[in-house]
């Protein structure tokens, strides 16, 4: 995955940790052998007589030997050694070590120096040099199959149902730590040691402990994930059913992935030593410090959750939220998105809904309320008006959207020129508009047809009358064009 930690410079990567590992482990298994450091067994009868191998060099050996063969050197020694261990007597005995554990870090200079002796010691000869550039060339190939198969189980994981960025970064660091431990068995590292010295099998312990919790939280979500990412392929949004899932889907993905990352996360900060009831405690009284605190943020919150528990709007409804109308194009328990017929995005707080007026819910009317003038036959208009009506219903493309036939709903209107009559018909939720464009289209077609007049708005002058019933003479002066006068 592009962007994660295990991503960037594979080899790199791989180099470090390893190293890093392969540091610590050593010095968890060179443990008691630096704590006896200052204690040197007397060896047994039985192995008087062998040769030991030592670290001295054959110039320090020889000086050894001239020293003891000396009287007088052989007493200087003996002198300075007693005036040594009188000194150790005297220093005060302390350590910061349980008994028979820990090693002391300053011995850690001293064992590194060993290793380096060891390591040179190991290649001043030529069946040494075989097995060091052997270990190398081995190790080598274990890291190029390491990474490629991180590769291949990468490609395999994408292609299946469980894909997901936890997945691959779980199988990853499963392949890691078995690289690490492949390595150190390689290179000689006492593995036993290592896991049976109580420092590490107390930090061990808790990084199993650890592992398991983040396994088991990665196993159920992948679960739940791959059940909501098959429920979602597989909804129809052109269905009621298909667009409230459409909308509670994501909802509830987000409760389940917040509701699993905190149980871990408590389960892995009680293993490491946090003491989780405080922080239980806290967030109990933090909320309510919120909820004093940020009565708008809980507003939001309480308006979201009943209006999505109700049903009120899906994603893809047509609706009037606080003074903005659109398509919901995503909501949540905070706010709603709505993208008008302009292509503007609104978001929407919930706290700042009051009225929720869905436009698609379940079916939608088409309401035309044609005007003709007051010198035309009503009845006549009427019977016009169902003729169209019964002509878009013989047409199939429009007739499947049609639910129901024409309703004359009567005059709603007498106005100043014109008298109105409302019509309605019950349509599919989004071609109510459509609809009603298209009645309004053949209505007018039929009207010039047939010379029914649809009047535009105009006055008309009254003068008045007087007492006598007479009216006023209406004083009309014409003036003639100037261009008429000067032809």
């Amino acid at each position: 995955m592009p962007g994660t930690l295990f991503s960037r410079t594979p080899s790199r990567f791989l180099a470090c940790f390893f190293l890093a590992a392969l540091l610590f482990l050593h010095l968890l298994s060179a443990g008691p052998a630096l704590a006896q450091t200052g204690s040197v067994p007397s060896p047994s009868a039985e192995e008087e007589g062998t040769p030991q191998q030592t670290s001295l060099s054959p110039a320090e050996l020889t000086r050894l030997i001239a020293t003891l063969e000396d009287e007088d050197k052989r007493k200087e020694l003996l002198k300075d050694l007693r005036s040594l261990a009188a000194v150790a007597e005297e220093a005060p005995q302390t350590s910061t070590a349980s008994e028979g554990d820990a090693w002391a870090w300053k011995d850690i200079p001293s064992w590194f120096t060993s290793r380096w002796d060891s390591l040179k010691r190991s290649l001043s000869t030529r069946e040494g040099q075989i097995k060091f550039l052997l270990r190398l060339i081995f190790t080598a190939a274990l890291l190029l199959a390491s990474m490629g198969g991180s590769r291949l189980l990468r490609r395999r994981l994408s292609a299946s149902a469980f894909s997901s960025p936890i997945t691959i970064t779980v199988s990853r660091v499963i392949i890691f730590l078995l690289t690490v431990f492949l390595l150190l068995l390689l290179w000689g590292a006492d593995i036993s040691t290592i896991l049976l010295s109580p420092t590490a099998m107390r930090v061990s312990g808790s990084i199993a402990t650890i592992l398991l919790v983040v396994a088991l939280g990665t196993g159920v979500w992948e679960v739940f994930n791959s059940y909501f990412r098959k429920r979602f392929a597989k909804l129809d949004t052109g269905t009621i059913p298909g667009r409230r899932l459409h909308t509670l889907l994501p909802l509830l993905r987000n409760i389940v992935r917040v509701l699993i990352i905190a149980v871990c996360l408590l389960l892995i900060m009680s293993e490491v030593g946090i003491n989780i009831a405080p922080l239980l405690a806290g967030a109990g009284i933090m909320g309510l410090a919120v909820g004093f605190g940020a009565q708008t943020l809980v507003k939001d919150l309480i308006n979201g959750f009943f209006v999505l528990a109700e049903n009120a709007i899906n994603v893809g409804d047509w609706v009037i939220l606080g003074g903005h109308d659109g398509q919901v194009e995503s909501l949540n328990i905070r706010n709603v998105r709505i993208r008008d017929i302009y292509g503007n995005v609104n978001i929407i707080p919930w706290s700042s809904v009051e009225t929720v007026v869905n436009q698609t819910m379940d079916h939608g009317w088409a309401v035309v309320e044609p005007g003709v003038a007051y010198r035309e036959d009503i009845d006549e208009v009427i019977e016009v008006i169902k003729e169209v009506a019964a002509e878009m219903r013989r047409d199939p493309d429009l007739n499947k959207d049609i639910l129901s036939g024409l309703q004359i709903l009567g005059l709603i209107e007498l106005g100043d020129s014109a008298v109105v009559v409302r019509t309605r018909f019950k349509t599919t939720p989004f071609r109510r508009w459509f609809l009603e464009r298209d009645f309004r289209r053949r209505l007018k077609n039929r009207f010039d047809e047939l010379g029914i007049e649809i009047p535009y708005p105009h006055s008309t002058v009254y003068f008045g009358e007087n007492k006598q019933g007479r009216a006023s003479p209406a004083r009309i002066e014409v003036l003639q064009n100037r261009g008429n006068e000067e032809e």
